[in-house]
């Protein structure tokens, strides 16, 4: 028997990226993708996934949201929430609803295979990197960014920097050429005036991205 999993997340690269990492797992089988909470709960009115992996920061409903309903509709199925924003307090509500990962977006796709191969088999597990500190939750991310006009992207690329990944590393990890990401670094510096690495990680701390 496999192991049926859906993935719900609206950047459609990284989306196929973490297909072709499971579907490379023997005895998983991606079912579904999902751009948004609600073509994901339209999913699940037809295929009943053994897992369901999703994003927190989606369009029309979020994670959060959708893995509310889910455990209502299917309270059997395994929620995995794969993302790039870290707020103790979500995850502390997410394990409390049962949900039995929470995975940040950097991680490596060997790591990935092997969480998602625990969870499938009964077990849980949840990344803490930053224990020490609290980062805004998913609302307040998109409304800081909105104030600077900085896309849910170029977030998720400072958080990549701020981490001390490179832009061939941050390409790997999001599916993008380096092109891209360079390309993107640009645009960050230009919007938020910065020039330097060191002048983007403090203006990261500052603002608690």
């Amino acid at each position: 028997m496999k192991t049926k999993i859906i993935i719900a997340d609206d950047h459609l690269l990284f989306t196929d990226g973490v297909e072709q990492i499971l579907n490379s797992v023997p005895n998983f089988e991606v079912v579904a993708k999902a751009a948004n909470g609600k073509l994901l709960m339209q999913a699940l009115n037809v295929i009943t996934p053994d897992l369901v992996l999703l994003d927190i920061n989606m369009p029309f409903m979020n994670g959060l949201e959708a893995a509310k309903k889910i455990k209502q509709r299917l309270p059997e199925v395994k929620i995995v929430f794969l993302s790039m924003y870290f707020d103790n307090k979500v995850i502390a509500t997410a394990k409390e609803d049962g949900v039995k990962g929470f995975l940040l977006k950097d991680i490596t796709a060997p790591l990935l295979k092997e969480k998602i191969i625990l969870i499938a088999n009964g077990g849980t597990s949840f990344d803490f990197p930053f224990q020490h500190e609290q980062t805004a939750p998913t609302w307040q991310q998109d409304s800081f960014a909105n104030e600077l006009k900085l896309s849910a992207r170029e977030i998720e690329i400072i958080k990549l920097i701020k981490l001390g990944m490179s832009s061939k590393q941050i390409s790997t990890a999001l599916f993008l050429s380096t092109y891209t990401i360079e390309t993107h670094r640009k645009n960050i510096y230009r919007k938020l005036n910065i020039q330097g690495i060191a002048g983007l990680i403090q203006f990261a701390n500052e603002h608690n991205i």
